[in-house]
């Protein structure tokens, strides 16, 4: 188990081919696909997500098995295609919210003394000339403690989106303001962890059924802000397909909603855990490798 959130990875060109030839099913695009899509630089941001945040089977965690990892070992071996250097650093910390991001007390142990936001923002003034792709993902830890005994607890969930709206919209802002040229910043909406309570009865159907417009609403603010910023959105709602009741499907022997299979397949629900499994982090980098 790694507990330092900061990997600055340096890859030569050797290892760089390396990590490409280990990639199952890639191929070596011609060099003028992979400069289009390859920065010299990608920089992970927002929380336990970001940070590759996972329980372990028999207890305890580890962290840096995520999607950032994913996407750095796409982005490494198209490097090596094209014969670039490439560095990855991953500044996700576990429990961050908006709050916390920009004002620092992230509650999980980090090597940055400040904010992650102004530790980020210190990265991108540092290489504002260079190509650098940024992730983030933010706001679930705003609202994560407004569903509770088969309810939304409204005020609370209103309250949490509208820290995420002004959060995020000071975290882009102070982002852009330090982007270089040739920085690109992408985003991401959220699945929803609590579909998993359709499983444990009528009173876990309802709060699943409830959880999903709560969902919704943080996901638009989420899209929204980006949008105003100028920034992507990964669709990992609709990748998990968040809003699908129907059709019905195997799991365990029985049917169930689309949308509660897909995060008890790509979650660590099963063992109450809302983090992404391998499988589920995969699908996020891939939403986020559409994007880029």
């Amino acid at each position: 188990m790694r507990s330092r959130l900061l990997r600055h990875v340096r890859l030569t060109v050797v290892a760089a081919l390396l990590a490409a030839a280990a990639l199952v099913g890639f191929s070596s695009a011609p060099a003028s696909a992979a400069d289009a899509s390859t920065p010299r630089y990608y920089l992970a941001l927002g929380d336990s997500l970001a940070a590759g945040y996972q329980s372990l089977p028999g207890g305890g965690h580890v962290t840096g098995r995520g999607y950032a990892q994913d996407i750095a070992r796409t982005l490494a071996a198209r490097a090596a295609a094209s014969g670039r250097a490439f560095d990855f650093v991953d500044l996700g910390c576990p429990g961050e919210s908006t709050t916390t991001m920009i004002g620092g007390g992230c509650p999980y142990p980090h090597p940055y003394a400040g904010a992650q936001l102004a530790e980020a923002v210190d990265f991108l003034r540092h290489h504002h000339g260079q190509r650098v792709v940024v992730t983030l993902d933010i706001g679930a830890n705003d609202v994560n403690g407004c569903l509770a005994g088969g309810n939304v607890d409204l005020p609370c969930a209103l309250a949490g989106i509208g820290k995420v709206r002004t959060g995020l919209g000071t975290i882009l802002d102070q982002l852009r303001a330090a982007a270089g040229p040739h920085t690109r910043i992408v985003g991401m909406n959220l699945y929803d962890p609590f579909l998993a309570a359709w499983l444990t009865g009528d009173q876990g159907k309802a709060l699943a059924t409830l959880s999903v417009p709560l969902a919704d609403a943080l996901n638009a603010t989420l899209g929204l802000s980006d949008a105003v910023h100028g920034v992507p959105t990964a669709d990992v709602a609709g990748a998990f397909r968040t809003n699908e009741f129907l059709p019905l499907v195997p799991l365990n022997g029985q049917q169930v909603p689309l949308n509660v299979a897909r995060i008890m397949q790509w979650t660590n629900m099963a063992r109450g855990d809302i983090h992404a499994n391998d499988a589920g982090y995969q699908v996020i980098a891939d939403t986020f490798l559409a994007k880029l």
